[in-house]
């Protein structure tokens, strides 16, 4: 067959398919998948002719195919807001919803909101994403930005409103290893934990205002008692020794502590004001960690100083309220005490590789490491590997170098 016509699209076979791409009369740049190619002595997928004529019957199609007036028109953000409402409905959690709204209020709307959803081109949604990298946004932040984007446009096309999702081919930042883990851990060490414990106040401190109130005559106005000293001494002990994540701390009750079986089962997680038996993973909140002495004698402790000690009360309750602490507030009070102790200050999460690399460093297996810390993937915990013992790798050297007798 000969050279097709200038002006009516390219036909091209790529992943072993045939593709065509070309511009609709209105303007609009198109690629669809046409079919399976026919490889050689195979009786299935199409010729090279069967395929022209697929391409020249969909491009028809096409242009039959009426198209919305400017003001039947919808836009990225019409579609991006009818997508949140679907997910509302289907029952997702609160936070991942606040998720979205936050991925479209600061990084969708303002970039490509406006936009007629069914107009977007693949070059657009990439300045998206080389926008918010130079902004110093991490990879993995945006990757989960265009993600979501690929949800609005798929969604578009199941209302109707575009024919095309142009996220599909569109370039994204690759995952550089799993989770973008950091191979150089920062955690704290046992005599670094002690040193933060002990910056933190374990009792209520009570603060004398002001002389002047900015300069204006008389004190300033009273300043409510510091409560949060005593229970975030134990939080930090127990995120340090058990590896719980601070949304699983934050929802634990007392009835999930087993005193005799001296293990904590994960069950409820407090995210973003919601409390959930859905954790991170599947594995999150079917799992129980073990109580070290320590922290029992700890959870005890804290229990007979509580003023909410029943089975269904928070472990970790606001000493005020009963409701839970504020995460804000326990990341910045730890950080805080990270260098009021003269320590490196590390984010609170990190305590979890705290946790994960004492254990590793005892000898402990992988494979009980991420029960406990409740990995959906094996892969994610091999970070802690190089924490574990290598006398044997050590002797496996050894030997392969050692002097021959005869040498």
């Amino acid at each position: 067959m000969g050279k097709r016509d200038y002006g009516t699209g390219q036909l091209y076979m790529e992943f072993g398919s045939y593709y065509g791409r070309w511009r609709t009369l209105d303007g609009r740049k198109l690629n669809r998948k046409i079919g399976k190619a026919r490889e050689k002595g195979s009786a299935e997928g199409l010729t090279r002719s069967e395929a022209e004529r697929r391409f020249r019957r969909m491009q028809q199609e096409e242009e039959a195919r009426p198209r919305p007036s400017s003001d039947e028109r919808r836009t990225v953000d019409d579609a991006t807001d009818s997508l949140r409402g679907k997910l509302k409905i289907e029952g997702c959690r609160t936070s991942y919803l606040q998720g979205t709204e936050s991925m479209q209020r600061v990084h969708i709307s303002p970039r490509i909101g406006s936009t007629p959803v069914d107009r977007v081109t693949r070059s657009q949604v990439e300045a998206v994403a080389v926008d918010m990298l130079e902004t110093g946004l991490a990879p993995k932040s945006v990757r989960n930005v265009i993600t979501f984007l690929h949800s609005v446009f798929e969604h578009a096309i199941d209302k109707g409103w575009a024919v095309e999702n142009p996220v599909r081919r569109a370039t994204r930042p690759k995952r550089r290893r799993a989770g973008d883990a950091n191979p150089d851990l920062q955690f704290l060490t046992v005599a670094e934990l002690k040193s933060v414990l002990a910056a933190i106040p374990d009792e209520v401190v009570h603060r004398q205002p002001a002389p002047t109130r900015r300069g204006r005559r008389g004190p300033a106005p009273p300043i409510p008692p510091d409560v949060l000293g005593p229970v975030l001494r134990v939080v930090i002990l127990v995120a340090a020794l058990t590896g719980l994540r601070q949304s699983e701390l934050l929802g634990l009750r007392w009835r999930d502590v087993d005193w005799e079986a001296q293990r904590i089962r994960v069950r409820n997680t407090f995210v973003r004001g919601e409390h959930s038996g859905e954790g991170k993973s599947d594995l999150s909140t079917r799992r129980s960690v073990p109580m070290a002495d320590l922290v029992a004698d700890a959870l005890r402790a804290w229990r007979q100083r509580s003023n909410y000690a029943t089975a269904d009360d928070l472990v970790f309750a606001h000493p005020e309220t009963g409701r839970p602490v504020d995460r804000t507030k326990v990341s910045r009070r730890f950080k805080q005490a990270c260098s009021d102790a003269g320590v490196r200050v590390i984010p609170f999460k990190n305590l979890r590789h705290t946790f994960a690399t004492r254990l590793a460093a005892s000898g402990q297996p992988l494979r009980s490491i991420q029960e406990f810390l409740g990995h959906a993937d094996s892969k994610t915990t091999q970070i802690y590997a190089h924490y574990a013992p290598s006398e044997h790798e050590v002797d496996m050297v050894n030997q392969a170098f050692a002097e021959d007798d005869d040498g």
